[in-house]
């Protein structure tokens, strides 16, 4: 179903799945592959199934830490990128305390006092609650060295001006996640830090012939 919002939401696609399928349905080549793989004609139906089974093999699983991690190559990760990474997991920084887990996100929701006053309601779009206003989908941190611009608006640039945030810039937004807690670094720590999440970019991924046209 989450195929559906980029082709609804009127900053992206902005138009309606009914639309699409009517121009899909006019190639033939993808007719023929509709048939062959779902025994009928490109519809809606056929549209969701098959950009949702392509992204199920959207899987990123070979940086530098994942070698060190899961596939025992001590020399993987660099000096700085281990340092930074006993950064992230400490209770110094409590990075973990959103970002966990194979993908680094809790799956939650989250206002990371970015701002006092948001131009975007959030979740709050979705639920009319207060409590939701302002709160954004807490992101997962794989390849996210690559991913720039950062936050829910693109505002900062590179990962030293995110970090730069939770460190000295963080808003008492009402709805701020309990979560957040101040921390001092210092150049050397911001670096090893910034290095471990370089160490989560899985170069094999980024440039697998099977992802791009």
């Amino acid at each position: 179903m989450q195929v559906l919002v980029p082709i609804q939401e009127h900053l992206e696609f902005d138009t309606d799945i009914l639309d699409v399928a009517k121009k899909v349905s006019q190639v033939s080549h993808y007719q023929d592959m509709a048939i062959k793989a779902y025994g009928r004609e490109v519809d809606p139906w056929v549209i969701t199934r098959a950009i949702a089974a392509f992204e199920r093999t959207l899987v990123s699983g070979n940086s530098s830490f994942d070698q060190w991690l899961y596939q025992g190559d001590l020399v993987a990760m660099s000096p700085s990128a281990l340092r930074g990474m006993n950064l992230f997991q400490s209770d110094r920084l409590g990075c973990t305390s959103c970002h966990s887990g194979f993908l680094f996100t809790n799956q939650s929701y989250a206002n990371t006092g970015l701002y006092l006053d948001y131009s975007d309601p959030g979740k709050y779009r979705l639920t009319g609650k207060e409590s939701d206003r302002a709160v954004f989908k807490v992101p997962g941190l794989r390849n996210v060295a690559v991913t720039s611009p950062y936050m829910h608006d693109g505002s900062f640039k590179d990962l030293r001006q995110v970090i730069m945030h939770y460190q000295n810039g963080i808003q008492e937004h009402p709805n701020k996640s309990p979560l957040l807690r101040k921390f001092q670094l210092t150049d050397g720590e911001m670096n090893d830090l910034i290095d471990f999440l370089e160490s989560l970019t899985d170069e094999e991924f980024l440039v697998n012939p099977n992802f791009h046209p």
